[in-house]
């Protein structure tokens, strides 16, 4: 490995976040200084990506066919291959869990793959395939949640019943009961769920419909108070966003939609946009601050009980950043981002959409489809360039298709 604070590696590192266009070549030294440090060999694949290398995996393939056991590097490998559109994006994950059966943390890396490639049904086999190894209830559970993802009831409810009381029931258990129709059941689930863990988002996200639906008065509470879905127009130049538009195109080279994102028929930007050095991009963020320090000030008061306005006098800073670009018939499924706060669109480029028919609005508040809830977005928002819309991460949120042209945004979680 490379040895802490060594400065080959942490300049190539630091290249890449800020997208250099030497950070390939920054990798090479850094490799030929520590040829044993495979995390290196990650960065420099992703670095050749970027710089849109020929046979910019050939590295990292080596590597992973060399070590089966390097669940890091094997991962990394297949999302990448699947971002590029190889069919195959999975194989050296399948050859090393033939070569080490026994490594449970491969088996949990194949599952994750399957399941962000949008294949619950294989994924919730997997889970059962690894019960050979491993039989325990933490993978029937793991089995349970993709079969119900992938619309299979019987098996999920058989394997539900099954599974004691453990982390993570109550709310696998919850989804089960709201595509079920059991919404009472649900309700009864998800306050164990957050008693359990108050901060997770996607038990707070289950809650928000399941209270809509039932008429429940804590509903408003939770989702309808004023101002925390707030629609900006960003104080950035029209000529600052054309330029915008520009550098984002260059970074848009994927062939696929990321693995395991919410993006049909588009892109989306690798690695942390907000920490690229270039002019526009850090106009942009100084604009999202600003905005977001407003955002803050005009939220209703704090409250220990609310999962955002429990941190309601708590600076935010928006993390990471990536951009996303549709074309046409491209859009979101509904999602969420458990990881933040507070959440966002940020609009760039739109085409020209047909408003009667809402093409491209982003829906806050739709169930995604697994839930099969007829309930309406809390609201539809009109995409605008140099419109910035903020809402609490723990929101559902997804966009109507449109017919054609590009649609250019940047998003982030605050935190």
């Amino acid at each position: 490995m490379t040895a802490p604070g060594d400065p080959r590696a942490a300049a190539a590192w630091a290249a890449l976040a800020a997208g250099q266009t030497d950070a390939a070549s920054l990798f090479a030294s850094a490799i030929a200084a520590a040829p044993h440090d495979p995390e290196l060999l990650i960065g420099q694949a992703e670095a050749l990506l970027a710089a849109d290398a020929p046979e910019p995996l050939a590295h990292l393939s080596a590597a992973a066919a060399a070590n089966p056991g390097w669940v890091r590097g094997q991962s990394a490998l297949a999302a990448m291959r699947f971002e590029r559109g190889d069919p195959a994006f999975g194989s050296f994950l399948q050859r090393a869990l033939a070569d080490q059966p026994g490594n449970g943390a491969l088996w949990n890396a194949w599952i994750a793959l399957l399941a962000g490639a949008g294949e619950q049904a294989a994924a919730a086999d997997a889970a059962r395939a690894a019960q050979a190894h491993f039989p325990d209830a933490v993978l029937r559970l793991i089995e349970a949640d993709h079969a119900g993802l992938a619309g299979d009831d019987a098996r999920a409810a058989g394997l539900l019943a099954q599974i004691p009381p453990m982390p993570g029931r109550a709310r696998i258990a919850a989804r089960h009961a709201v595509r079920t129709g059991d919404l009472a059941q649900a309700a009864s689930l998800l306050d164990t769920a957050r008693s359990e863990d108050p901060g997770d988002l996607g038990a707070w996200a289950l809650t928000e419909v399941t209270w809509r639906a039932l008429g429940a008065p804590r509903g408003a509470w939770l989702s309808g108070q004023q101002h925390l879905i707030a629609v900006t127009e960003l104080a950035v130049p029209e000529s600052d966003l054309a330029a915008l538009a520009q550098l984002l195109r260059t970074l848009h080279r994927a062939n696929a939609r990321p693995l395991g994102q919410s993006v049909r028929g588009g892109t989306q930007t690798r690695g942390a946009l907000f920490e690229r050095r270039d002019r526009v991009i850090r106009t942009l963020v100084d604009a999202i601050g600003s905005a977001l320090a407003d955002y803050r000030a005009a939220l209703p008061p704090l409250d220990p009980a609310h999962p955002l306005l429990r941190h309601r006098n708590a600076p935010l800073a928006a993390a990471g950043g990536w951009s996303v670009r549709l074309t046409a018939a491209g859009f979101h499924v509904a999602h969420l981002h458990a990881a933040g706060i507070v959440s966002s669109a940020c609009y760039i480029v739109v085409p020209a959409l047909d408003a009667g028919e809402r093409e491209g609005w982003l829906e806050l508040g739709r169930p995604p489809e697994d839930l099969r809830l007829p309930l309406d977005p809390l609201t539809s928002i009109a995409p605008q360039p140099g419109r910035l819309v903020l809402f609490p991460s723990f929101l559902y949120h997804g966009t109507r298709p449109f017919a054609a042209g590009e649609r250019i945004s940047v998003a982030f979680d605050a935190r």
